[in-house]
């Protein structure tokens, strides 16, 4: 059971990611509003999400955000042109940007979600406002990289209570 202390800890911690991504969907919001292009693309909020949890994660390194994007979007753009509007055609852009992920070893796995958006796409690829979201999200990695209270706050597991008094010695880095 946890102590009112506890709670309020989770709450804070709660709060704290529920901002951030606030703030993260917030400028792209505002620079999409600013830029008057459509920089809300369903694979972005995904990315937001990857980018604030996981941190120092590779797939949410900046250089791998923009290579899984700027490969997915190539691979979605040529092969729209290809192949006919057809939900086979969906299903096969989407693994074949996968499969091109896996190879270049630059996974991140909202950047899946760009053939889909593509091959259902009505008109032309949005070049500028998909590489402006591309941009600001590599940046939001770069901070989340950066600043420690960027990144998405972990709350404590509860411990019983014997289990939770400070230690004298601090672990070591190297321990398992």
């Amino acid at each position: 059971m946890l102590n009112a202390r506890q709670i309020i800890l989770l709450l804070a911690h709660r709060l704290h990611n529920a901002g951030m991504v606030v703030a993260a969907v917030g400028v792209l919001a505002l620079i999409a509003h600013l830029s008057a292009q459509p920089l809300l693309m369903a694979p972005f909020a995904p990315s937001i999400l990857v980018i604030l949890a996981q941190p120092r994660n590779q797939s949410s390194a900046p250089n791998v955000l923009i290579a899984a994007y700027v490969v997915a979007a190539v691979i979605s753009v040529l092969l729209k042109d290809a192949l006919p509007p057809a939900w086979w055609s969906v299903a096969l852009t989407t693994g074949g940007a996968m499969l091109a992920l896996e190879a270049l070893d630059i996974l991140h796995p909202p950047a899946v979600a760009v053939p889909i958006l593509v091959m259902l796409g009505n008109g032309e690829f949005p070049l500028a406002a998909f590489t402006i979201g591309v941009v600001a999200l590599a940046v939001m990695s770069m901070l989340g990289r950066r600043l420690p209270r960027w990144t998405a706050a972990t709350a404590p597991a509860a411990v019983p209570e014997a289990a939770a008094a400070p230690t004298l010695v601090a672990p070591s880095r190297n321990a398992a």
